[in-house]
């Protein structure tokens, strides 16, 4: 069955013949969840973060500074401490040299010229280290060069005298002269190397101050900006705590409020709901009370008015043939009168269903509809169900009356099947078309008054009601189910 919204009478979902309805939404749909307190973090806060965050930087920025530092610091110093060597080595070289020549030509032993060879050999390279170590330094670039010059100088007297000193010793003609030259020339070789030395001292006290002067100013800064940092970090959370208590006192008044809210929907809820049903059974009191007077007043007058009309009729001489022809068209007219004022009753309160019950009203209805529209209408119900509550009969029936009437108009089908049958756990009404089917969306519409008629006839006497679409094929099935335990005229 194709289920579609309609507002015109008693052709409306869950309106038929008048009846008024209210479509009442539970408050669970959107309050059921408490919104969250809104807002972000205040702006103060995210100050003191922000300045936290800085802090911390600067200090992390502190120490990497202070750290490459004292790196660089300390290779200067083991540079220094490395050339110190490299001159004691060249030194001890030289002096080594000297020591071996003066030996030689003092005793004219050859194992003195040993070490005399070995310094030879190595007291270039001695140098070659030394320029490498102050390849940075202009100024001991030139001194390793002057270095180098009068070492050289120095090395050519010492083989001088060795190579003018054919029989040295005790007792032989050594070189002295030349022997002094050397020397002079060696001592200035030491000269240099003292100053030399006694600069990198120098250099080496001042690296060991300017370390432990950056030590002092980084650890100074870094306790400052510790110091500085905690205190922020203290504040930080204090303000933190402030604002959590801040916003859980809001959560909890929006939560208050929610629930306030909810009360009052879930009471406002309550009262349209009551009322709807109140409605429900106001209009079908006073449909079946319009019906009955109807039924009582029209009735008895539209019979005595035809009454009347065929005692003149049959009273008519047989030459008034003009007013026998009027006569006969207002008992027409009076016919079709009498046959609208059934159907207005039997749409106001169907007179099988009081009378015959049920069953009998549903497959007279069923009947009607095949008479009107064409359309196959099946009916299968079991018994009368004649011990059924009036309120649970005339909700089945306006159901059913509601589901036909939509059928006609909107279903599109070829056969439809109603069935009413008594189950273990209470009454099933199912009214099932072979049509193009319901959309979902029309089901929720806002004007949805048929739908939510139905709905609300079922909640009434504690049932359920739902339109789904079948499990095979095409078409709608509209389907009502009251519980047994609420079945309180129900046989056993």
């Amino acid at each position: 069955m194709h289920t579609v919204v309609a507002g015109d009478g008693c052709k409306s979902f869950g309106k038929p013949m008048g009846e008024a309805t209210h479509s009442v939404h539970s408050p669970n749909a959107s309050l059921s969840t408490p919104p969250a307190a809104t807002g972000g973090v205040p702006l103060h806060v995210r100050i003191v973060i922000v300045i936290s965050i800085a802090l911390l930087m600067v200090n992390a920025t502190l120490l990497i500074i202070n750290v490459g530092a004292t790196m660089d610091s300390n290779a200067q110093y083991a540079r220094s401490y490395e050339i110190k060597r490299a001159l004691s080595t060249f030194q001890s070289v030289i002096t080594a040299a000297e020591s071996g020549q003066r030996g030689y030509l003092l005793t004219g032993q050859t194992g003195y010229l040993e070490p005399y060879y070995v310094a030879m050999r190595s007291w270039r390279g001695e140098l070659e280290k030394l320029r490498t170590l102050t390849a940075e330094n202009p100024t001991r670039q030139k001194d390793i060069a002057e270095l180098e010059s009068i070492t050289a100088a120095g090395i050519s007297r010492l083989k001088a005298t060795i190579s003018r000193s054919p029989q040295p010793g005790p007792n032989g003609n050594a070189d002295v002269a030349g022997t002094e030259l050397a020397t002079t020339t060696m001592d200035r070789v030491r000269g240099i190397v003292d100053r030399m030395m006694a600069e990198e001292d120098a250099r080496i006290e001042a690296l060991r101050r300017d370390v432990l002067r950056d030590l002092l100013v980084a650890g100074g800064l870094a306790l400052l900006t510790t110091i500085v940092t905690v205190a922020v970090l203290i504040g930080l959370n204090k303000l933190l705590r402030r604002y959590v208590r801040d916003r859980e006192t809001a959560e909890n008044a929006m939560l208050a409020a929610n629930q306030a809210l909810n009360e009052q929907v879930e009471q406002r809820t309550s009262e349209l709901t009551e009322l709807s049903q109140h409605l429900i059974r106001v209009s079908e009191e006073e449909k079946a009370k319009l019906a009955r007077e109807l039924h009582d007043t029209l009735g008895s007058n539209l019979t005595a008015i035809n009454m009347d009309l065929n005692w003149i009729q049959r009273r008519l001489p047989e030459g008034a043939r003009e007013v026998k022809e009027r006569l006969q068209r207002a008992l027409k007219m009076l016919g079709e009168t009498v046959e609208l004022k059934h159907e207005v009753i039997e749409g106001l309160r169907p007179s099988h269903l009081d009378n015959l019950g049920l069953a009998f009203a549903m497959r007279s209805h069923c009947r009607e509809f095949t008479r009107r529209t064409g359309l196959p209408c099946e009916v299968d119900v079991q018994e009368d169900f004649d011990d059924l509550d009036p309120a649970w009969s005339i909700a089945f029936y306006r159901i059913a009356q509601e589901s036909l009437t939509n059928i006609a108009k909107h279903a599109q089908a070829s056969k439809v099947r109603i069935t009413l049958a008594r189950e273990d756990g209470g009454i099933r009404l199912r009214i099932i078309d072979d049509g193009v089917g319901v959309a979902e969306e029309s089901l929720s519409k806002p004007k949805s008054h048929g739908v939510v008629g139905m709905r609300e006839r079922m909640r009434q006497m504690g049932g359920r009601f739902q339109i789904r679409k079948p499990d095979e094929g095409t078409g709608t099935i509209v389907e009502a189910f009251i519980p047994a335990t609420n079945a309180t005229a129900m046989s056993a």
